[in-house]
């Protein structure tokens, strides 16, 4: 199967779903271990192993994660909300497949061969609070990577400060915002820019927050910035497909 292109990030349609297999364990993989190298974690996080085979890095303890509640008043409600079916399972493994492309998986070697041809120097996050989220991501990734001292390519990684401005802004606020971004393209500096899409949200956080405003604004996004020279990283499609499985599969 073919490699996946930003083409195939398009929203509108079911791209891909979740595959489900079997959990390997600790005599086919490293023994699962918390993270405690990685001060950016605020919750908690196995350890990677960029050297080990790629099944080994999609192992999850499901016991371990969704256990806290930061929201105001969340004592109230924290013994009263909907929890997904996988909370049954002590175990997740699985991955995130396309239905026409494949995505291929990265370990140390892949990554750094990667930096190095392309002259990677750095990779920036900007955002709001999704932003820490793909920083901490990042840095476990890029642990044991060397990113390329001369001068580079520099990777931008936009989250759009989503889904923050779908509770505080308006589309047409939204649209203008996405407007004043600068043109890059390639003749704008040795810098790749992406952005990432708004989520399926299955929370009730906030009143705006909702689903169809996080696809809209999504939308706008990708007709403004895919235009000047962005590319979209689709994080709607990836969202979706979890809520209904894991909403979908009580028995």
């Amino acid at each position: 199967m073919r490699a996946c292109l930003p083409d195939d990030e398009k929203l509108g349609v079911s791209n891909g779903r979740w595959v489900r297999r079997l959990y390997p364990d600790d005599s086919a993989c490293p023994l699962s271990k918390v993270d405690r190298r990685n001060s950016k974690f605020s919750v908690f996080r196995l350890e990677y192993v960029g050297n080990a085979d790629p099944k080994c890095w999609h192992r999850d303890d499901i016991t371990q994660i969704a256990n806290t509640c930061a929201e105001a008043g969340c004592q109230f409600v924290v013994n009263h909300r909907w929890v997904t079916d996988l909370k049954r399972d002590n175990k997740w493994y699985g991955w995130w497949k396309q239905y026409s492309c494949e995505y291929r998986e990265m370990g140390d070697s892949d990554i750094q061969n990667c930096v190095d041809q392309k002259k990677v120097s750095s990779i920036e996050v900007r955002g709001a609070s999704l932003k820490t989220v793909i920083e901490a991501y990042l840095s476990q990734k890029l642990q044991n990577i060397n990113m390329t001292t001369e001068t580079s390519n520099v990777v931008v990684i936009d989250t759009l400060k989503l889904p923050h401005v779908l509770w505080h802004n308006g589309i047409e606020e939204h649209r203008k915002i996405l407007e004043s971004y600068a043109n890059v393209t390639a003749d704008s500096g040795p810098t790749e820019y992406y952005f990432l899409s708004g989520f399926y949200l299955t929370s009730e956080r906030e009143p705006h927050v909702q689903v169809d405003r996080s696809l809209q604004f999504s939308q706008a996004a990708y007709d403004i910035l895919t235009a000047k020279g962005y590319k979209m990283i689709n994080a709607f499609d990836v969202t979706a497909a979890f809520a209904f499985d894991t909403d979908g599969q009580v028995r």
